[in-house]
């Protein structure tokens, strides 16, 4: 697979005309709109997301944190991060 390859996989199985006739009108002119500029911005971070992936990198992170004693109560507190009144 292939950084190309995450937008198939976001609107499978029926694909990306079923998802965007789906969605309001607003929403496809957005769509359409800003689909090359956040292409263009996230690119760069999914490559080198799916090369992290490729290499192992980002399994033996969670291996290495998985695998301490106090695992779930650091994930807990990350993910309490992520709360709405978290986030500023």
């Amino acid at each position: 697979m292939s950084p190309a390859d995450i937008d198939v996989i976001m609107a499978a199985p029926k694909g990306m005309d079923w998802m965007y006739a789906n969605c309001s009108t607003t929403a496809q002119r957005g769509a359409l709109d800003w689909m090359t500029p956040f292409h263009d911005a996230i690119k760069p971070v999914v490559e080198k997301l799916y090369k992290s992936v490729k290499d192992g990198v980002e399994a033996q992170i969670s291996i290495d944190s998985n695998s301490r004693p106090d695992y779930r109560e650091k994930l807990n507190e990350e993910l309490r991060q992520l709360r709405p009144e978290n986030l500023k």
